[in-house]
């Protein structure tokens, strides 16, 4: 007898069977003559639990292949499988492969895959040249993935987002206070500050695309392999992960030290501190932005909207461009806009481009 990827027994079910969950607490859809409960999984549509609710109990062939309203990458498919319960009476066996989850190895002796039901930050580093095509093909969870075996280094990888403005805007109202008690002009202050803004933005594409996006060339040994997946690697792999999604304030500080250096480097001490100041607050306005674009049901704000589909579409079509997360300013300057409306080509010069 035939099972489903969970391990439990493929059964049939008629369409007056799927028509009565339509839910959002029991949500079943049918596609390729598959029925699959999606109850689970409806808080962690990147696109929103709206989009999908108005076809519950019903056959999504047609809205899952469009690229109209949502357009859904291969990694899409692979994470719909894990939730098939049976096939729809009457129709063709479908011809959709499951994935196993056995930890396999390539003929270079590299894993091919994790074992999610383990702790996984050391188990990337085994992925060696597989790495990189392996994060990218992003997985959807029911239980949050466990990180380490110790429960102490387990509780500081993860990070809930209004963990953000609590740390780092009294640090950011105390930058600005220490500039003004130390002599600067409050207009001074004002213009260096909104400099300090604008800074952010380059700083946020140029992290994204030349720090974070180095995946390629991580894969060269056990160590850069996992410092890369703790940096950004694991919201390629997870990136519906409440608690992995914002910057751990370590880590932030971490890439503070050699900006603020930097500053300190090129500018007097206060210019320098406020600059700082104002790159920081832009910091918070990405994290909180990028949370957003991650977890936010339907926004009014057509902005939001766009960027919304901009950075999804970056997560799973082409991770390779559309590196702005609050503005897509920077990937017009550089050439790596995204275009929605076309299949999205990587930059020419491969690894030299992949940043």
């Amino acid at each position: 007898m035939s099972r489903t990827e969970n391990g439990g027994e493929v059964r049939s079910y008629s369409w007056e069977d799927i028509r009565k969950h339509d839910k959002e607490s029991d949500a079943w859809v049918v596609m390729d003559g598959e029925v699959f409960d999606v109850s689970k999984f409806l808080s962690e549509h990147p696109g929103g639990s709206s989009i999908v609710l108005p076809s519950l109990g019903t056959d999504i062939q047609e809205i899952f292949g469009s690229d109209d309203a949502h357009a859904h990458s291969p990694a899409a498919y692979d994470i719909l499988r894990r939730y098939k319960i049976g096939n729809l009476a009457g129709a063709k066996k479908s011809q959709i492969a499951t994935n196993g989850k056995s930890v396999q190895s390539d003929a270079s002796g590299f894993k091919t895959s994790i074992d999610f039901t383990k702790p996984i930050v050391f188990q990337v580093g085994h992925l060696g040249t597989n790495y990189n095509a392996f994060v990218h093909r992003p997985q959807v969870l029911d239980e949050p993935a466990r990180f380490f075996e110790s429960d102490f280094l387990e509780y500081f990888s993860r990070t809930p987002w209004y963990v953000i403005p609590a740390l780092w805007l009294p640090v950011i109202s105390g930058l600005v206070l220490h500039c003004l008690a130390i002599g600067m002009p409050g207009t001074h202050v004002a213009f260096v500050f909104l400099a300090g803004l604008f800074v952010w933005t380059f700083l946020e594409y140029f992290l994204h695309r030349f720090v974070f996006h180095l995946d390629e060339w991580m894969q060269g040994s056990y160590l850069t392999i996992t410092l890369h997946f703790l940096m950004h690697g694991v919201h390629h792999l997870l990136p519906m992960d409440p608690m992995r999604l914002v910057f751990p304030p370590v880590l932030t500080c971490v890439l503070l030290c050699p900006i603020h250096a930097t500053f300190r480097l090129l500018l007097p001490y206060p210019e320098a501190v406020c600059l700082t100041a104002g790159g920081l607050l832009g910091y918070v306005g990405y994290d909180l932005t990028h949370y957003y674009l991650h977890h936010s049901g339907k926004s009014w704000l057509s902005y939001f909207v766009d960027l919304k589909s901009y950075h999804l579409a970056h997560h799973y079509k082409q991770h390779r461009l559309g590196y702005g997360i609050t503005s897509k300013l920077w990937d017009h300057v550089f050439g790596t806009v995204l275009h929605l409306d076309r299949p999205a080509a990587a930059p020419a010069s491969g690894k030299a481009k992949a940043g």
